[in-house]
This record gives C-alpha cells, structure tokens and sequence, in this order.
C-alpha cells in the first residue's frame, strides 16, 4: 500500500510540475516567441484566421519547439475560444474535453506543488537562518570556554 501511495505522490508532483511548464512555455512564447522564431527565417505566423499560431519548416528543428509552443497556446491561451467553439459544434467538443481536463486536474496539482516548493523552501531559510544565529551566539563569548 505504502508503494502505491508513493507511485501517487510521484505521479502528482509530476503532473503539477508539468501543469507549471506548461504555463512557462506558454510565457515564453508570447515573451520571446517573435524573436526566437520570427527571426529564424524558417518559421512564420500561421495564417489562421482567429488563432495565433507558429508554423516552421518541417525539416528544421525548430517545428518541434513551435510544436510545444503551439500545443501551450491551445490549451492555456485559447482554450476560451475552444469552449466557446464546443457550445456552438458538437463537433469541438472532443477537442475542448482534452482542455478541461488539463486545467481540472493540472490547476490543483500545480497550486499543491507551488505551495509545497515555497514551504520547502521557507523551510530551509529558517533553518539557515537558525543555524547562522546560533554559530553568530558562539562566537559572541569572550573568555574561557566553559567547563564540561
């Protein structure tokens, strides 16, 4: 039992992390996207009509990182116009479900493993902090150390 809850552990804490990555990538496109990829002189803006998306030459390495960027910016980024799509088609709905369940089960993971990391990391700060005062009260002593 003890094996299955850790398997479960792993399988969250990998989940939130990727639910973060994925709202990093999504920063990083619309930050840097233009100059990594507009100036590359291999991709360019799709030419869809509502969305904004990157298609690079499939010979270059660079269509895999426009592939991630793109896969991003469809499920953080767009994902209201995909909702909003599958009120309208039936049809959309297949495409919207993979979306939500992203954001149902990614957004409490990744909220467990941001407040888990700056626990931690809190942690460890006062626990330096402790240590350095303590050192900082042994050298304060002036005279003979006491006897044991």
């Amino acid at each position: 039992m003890q094996r299955l809850r850790d398997y479960c552990g792993i399988l969250a804490w990998q989940t939130g992390l990727g639910y973060l990555l994925l709202w990093g990538v999504t920063y990083w496109t619309l930050a840097e996207g233009g100059a990594v990829f507009g100036r590359s002189g291999v991709c360019h803006a799709d030419s869809a009509q509502v969305l904004f998306y990157w298609a690079c030459d499939p010979a270059s390495p660079l269509q895999i990182l426009a592939s991630m960027a793109n896969f991003a910016l469809t499920t953080t980024v767009w994902a209201p116009v995909f909702m909003a799509a599958a009120a309208v088609d039936p049809d959309a709905v297949m495409l919207a479900l993979p979306i939500i369940a992203v954001h149902v089960i990614g957004l409490p993971l990744g909220i467990l493993v941001l407040i888990r990391l700056l626990a931690r990391t809190f942690h460890s700060l006062r626990a330096l902090r402790h240590r350095v005062s303590r050192t900082g009260r042994k050298t304060d002593r002036v005279g003979p150390p006491a006897p044991v």
